[in-house]
């Protein structure tokens, strides 16, 4: 077997060595091999470090597996690899604007870092959240001129190719097809993610927010503030005296209780608190101070907890939209149509106003098709035919919809598991029966009951060769002593005449025999 001969080079490229590799080497053994190589220059512990093959801008590559061969990777003589760290820092935008520096392995797909990251910042439910890559200006205002980044170019040369009627549509109906997800099964690294690049941690799952409340206070402001975005860009339509009702809340919770001195018309910069077609509307300001009046008596977190448990009651509450295009019935045309997907159902919406046309359960869901250009739903015998849409989203809806069921049945197995979540004061009853060895394990809830005091001494069992048999059950009686008094006779009687006869026949037989 030929062997294949390396370019390895340190981190930054300040040291570059030629070494020769078995095709069959693995990736962990050959990384054993160049730390023996670069015993003077490298520092740390060998579990930082791997091999890593970088594209020739040097701002994609991929991380090669420990357990791979070097041959795996079709590799060819000259090729360079990059023996550096594995661990770097990552920039994490909160949604409230708060960036948290998080040291990450590199190595690693971001499905395992969301566990470190909402570790760190005090999440538990991690496979609800995701990463955004975020296109605004503020990303790119560093660049030199006011160029565009990388991210922000790509997306226009995608724009060329839409429809400009679609487009319109979709950046006003705020859909999740604006939203640019990271992709959780590669690394940070295939996605031409670095370190000075910033990511938005945001909600991308709405499964068990409903249980968040003051007790999560973390986890509790990230739905505040996600919730009241969604209604001041229009993602939730609401009407004007619900509008009303939710900047009442939301001054609350930025100004304090109301104060008549204080909080006068023309206090508030009402783009801020209210979504961009009521901002005009005449006296609409006195409106929000007389709902901000009704919550004198709550804390800021408890205003938080009114506002997301008022916001999950719009029809529209997690709701993810995609703008698609649906063949009219009878006719060979296309129109647009929003499709929505929830954590338990798919839904058919309007277009203009959102409202639900069409619900079908997410239980009824048998099969789907993705293409570049289409989507398909197969709803088994639950519908009559196949639901199919042109969009150029269908990778990023199938996505959505199997992250869901990953959700589903993941909870569904913990709840199967012994224990049940959400219910910390439970117990686990064990008990073991000899000499058969079978245990038997019972979920036990708490219930407040009266105490019994009961002996522990119980009959035992006898296991004789017929089966088994109780003992029996009595009192132990108490030695008794005792004495007799008297006087005691000795006598002689002498045989009666009938008991001398019969002795005398007896005789007289033996004697003639």
């Amino acid at each position: 077997m030929s062997t294949l001969s390396l370019r390895i080079q340190l981190e930054g490229g300040r040291v570059t060595k030629t070494i020769q590799f078995q095709p069959n080497t693995t990736v962990f053994d050959a990384c054993k091999v160049i730390r023996d190589k670069f015993a003077e220059a490298v520092q740390g512990q060998p579990s930082e470090y791997g091999l890593f093959i970088s594209d020739e801008q040097n701002q994609q590559g991929v991380w090669l597996e420990p357990g791979r061969t070097l041959g795996y990777y079709i590799l060819h003589n000259q090729d360079t690899l990059e023996y550096r760290r594995k661990t770097r820092t990552l920039r994490v935008r909160m949604l409230d604007g708060a960036v948290k520096t998080i040291l990450v392995d590199d190595s690693q797909p971001v499905s395992q870092l969301m566990v470190v990251i909402c570790t760190k910042i005090g999440i538990t439910n991690h496979e609800e959240y995701g990463l955004v890559r975020e296109d605004n200006e503020a990303q790119n205002e560093n660049l030199p001129d006011n160029k565009f980044g990388t991210l922000t170019l790509k997306r226009k040369i995608m724009e060329k190719d839409r429809d400009a009627k679609m487009e319109s549509l979709r950046k006003k109906l705020k859909t999740d097809d604006e939203m640019n997800w990271v992709d959780v099964s590669r690394t940070l690294r295939e996605q031409g993610i670095d370190e000075a690049e910033t990511v938005l941690l945001r909600r991308r799952f709405f499964f068990s927010d409903q249980n968040i409340d003051s007790r999560d206070p973390v986890q509790l402001n990230l739905l505040y503030v996600q919730a009241r975005d969604a209604i001041l860009d229009g993602t939730h339509p609401v009407t004007q005296d619900k509008a009303c009702e939710f900047a009442g809340i939301q001054v609350h919770i930025q100004f304090g209780p109301h104060n008549e001195a204080k909080h006068k018309t023309g206090f508030l910069d009402l783009k801020d608190f209210l979504p961009q077609s009521y901002v005009r509307t005449k006296g609409i300001e006195k409106k929000i101070f007389s709902e901000h009046r009704k919550h004198a008596d709550l804390s800021e977190i408890d205003a938080k907890v009114l506002y997301t448990k008022t916001a999950r009651e719009l029809p529209t509450y997690g709701v993810t939209f995609f703008l698609v295009k649906e063949k009219m019935n009878g006719k060979n045309k296309l129109v647009p149509r929003l499709l929505g997907v929830t954590k338990d159902s798919v839904l058919r919406l309007d277009e203009h106003t959102k409202e639900i046309l069409i619900s079908w359960p997410l239980t009824t869901v048998r099969r789907w098709g993705a293409s570049p250009n289409t989507f398909t739903l197969d709803f088994g015998d639950y519908a009559n035919q196949y639901y199919s849409v042109q969009t150029t989203e269908a990778e990023q809806i199938v996505q959505l919809i199997a992250g869901y069921i990953d959700i589903i049945l993941k909870k569904k197995q913990t709840k199967d598991h012994f224990g049940i979540e959400g219910d910390e004061g439970s117990t686990m009853v064990e008990e073991s029966v000899a000499p058969s060895k079978a245990t038997f394990l019972q979920h036990e809830t708490n219930r407040m009951e009266q105490l019994n005091v009961e002996s522990l001494a119980h009959p035992g069992i006898m296991r004789p060769y017929d089966g088994e048999r109780p003992y029996m059950e009595n009192e132990v009686q108490t030695v008794q002593y005792g004495a007799f008094v008297g006087q005691v006779n000795h006598a002689h009687q002498p045989p009666s005449p009938v008991v001398i006869q019969c002795f005398t026949k007896l005789r007289k037989f033996a004697l003639v025999l």
